[in-house]
């Protein structure tokens, strides 16, 4: 049994603070309640550790077999915030004392490395008991009802997400396939002025934040339920094996998800090309330019109807059959408590 104590404001996002998550790993894993009883010390944001660099400090000279370990679900807090997010092993300067850090992210580690089910959507049953009862449903339909349904929208793109135009959202680390998309995101969705345009989200209109809805992800599900042509999915990073709800979000309404995705990423075994848009570009600069042409060049013929039905046959499977998500969970315990256990054995 590893115990294990989870650091700073942002603990509750850190794998093990959730609870499907940490009841796949409890008879391995122990989360303790007191830092001194630790083995390992699990951080979820670089900000912890200058925030609480002297507590920390203290906590690692008093227990020397104790090692720190940089736990990141978040690509963006990584590039955004990290002082290196892709190295494994590296050297915390805190306090007048250098600390080793072990660092295990979406690059650094295969724990995030999913087969059918991205991460996120393990952090909450949920996730799958919504999209099962949507991707049935969606499943059932021909092509000729979707040729129906993508006549008669109400809206012709829909984007919910923080307005974030600061240019230092949009970090690029092109020799690791990494870039900030916040910044494109949001010129993406200023600039898109075809049709009906729902935009949506701190910073566009005023609402509460999504944080401090009762449930943040059936709240957007209704809201744009069988509503849209396309629905923005661009997530805040691009990171080959970063893939979160919005991807699938999007279809699970009856949209084409508008997404950005270098050949590499993991994004292409979850569904054809020919379903969504793709608004990848290397040159992260100009690639807000060319975005809206892209969205407006896609075509809704015969073969895309074809493919539509076929991608929410397998989405259906996917989330409605037990077997997949028990799968993928063992996965994820097996890959975590494996690397847990593995530092623990070396301190």
């Amino acid at each position: 049994m590893v115990p294990v104590f989870l650091f700073g404001d942002f603990a509750h996002r850190i794998p093990l603070a959730y609870a499907p998550i940490a009841s796949l790993c409890h008879d391995r894993i122990k989360v303790v309640d007191q830092i001194h009883q630790a083995k390992l010390i699990l951080i979820g944001h670089s900000k912890d550790i200058a925030r609480y660099e002297a507590e920390l400090a203290a906590a690692l000279r008093a227990t020397p077999r104790c090692h720190a370990v940089f736990l990141s679900e978040e690509p963006f807090w990584d590039i955004i915030w990290g002082a290196d997010p892709f190295s494994r092993q590296q050297f915390m300067e805190i306090d007048g004392d250098r600390f080793p850090l072990t660092v295990l992210n979406h690059t650094t580690s295969d724990i995030f490395a999913f087969n059918r089910i991205p991460y996120f959507l393990l952090t909450d049953l949920g996730f799958a008991t919504r999209y099962a009862l949507r991707f049935r449903r969606n499943a059932r339909k021909s092509p000729e009802d979707w040729a129906d349904h993508f006549s008669n929208c109400s809206y012709r793109a829909a984007f919910i997400a923080e307005k974030r135009l600061n240019p230092k959202f949009a970090v690029s680390f092109p020799q690791e396939d990494t870039f900030g998309l916040c910044r494109f995101r949001s010129l993406v969705t200023q600039d898109y002025k075809t049709g009906q345009v729902l935009r949506a989200g701190a910073g566009w209109r005023k609402a509460p934040r999504r944080q401090a809805l009762g449930n943040w992800h059936l709240d957007k599900l209704m809201q744009l339920d069988q509503r849209c042509r396309f629905v923005s999915a661009l997530e805040n990073t691009h990171q080959r094996q970063y893939v979160t709800e919005k991807f699938f979000d999007a279809f699970a309404v009856g949209a084409v998800p508008l997404y950005f995705a270098s050949q590499g990423h993991r994004v292409h075994d979850i569904a054809p090309a020919n379903v969504w848009v793709n608004l990848f570009n290397s040159d992260i600069e100009t690639a807000a330019a060319h975005a809206c042409q892209s969205i407006d060049a896609f075509a809704f013929d015969a073969p895309f109807f074809q493919s539509y039905c076929a991608i929410q046959a397998r989405l259906a499977d996917t989330f409605a059959n037990p077997a997949v998500l028990l799968a993928e969970q063992d996965r994820l315990s097996a890959a975590l408590i494996g690397e847990l256990q593995t530092l623990a054995t070396g301190v």
